[in-house]
């Protein structure tokens, strides 16, 4: 009988944020194991499009009842700076 591989549940993962130039907020939309690694795929996009972003908070979307949780302390978390990125 074969070992099963062990993978990684992926989530759905909403960060809002809001631009220099906009009134309102939009969101981008990340499939990850966790809140750390969406947000690590968020600042490689800023830094590869050069984005002048405030991000304002990380969701991640419960499966079982479909609503979103917030995962915010990510942002707090010591070496980010949430200074406009």
């Amino acid at each position: 009988m074969k070992k099963k591989k062990n993978i990684d549940r992926l989530y759905d993962f909403r960060i809002k944020y809001s631009t220099e130039d906009s009134v309102g907020t939009d969101y981008h939309y990340y499939n990850c194991a966790n809140a750390e690694q969406a947000l690590s795929f968020q600042r490689e996009m800023i830094d590869h499009k050069n984005w002048t972003i405030e991000l304002l908070s990380v969701e991640k979307k419960n499966p079982y009842n479909n609503k979103w949780e917030d995962e915010s302390e990510v942002l707090n978390k010591e070496g980010f700076e949430n200074d406009e990125i």
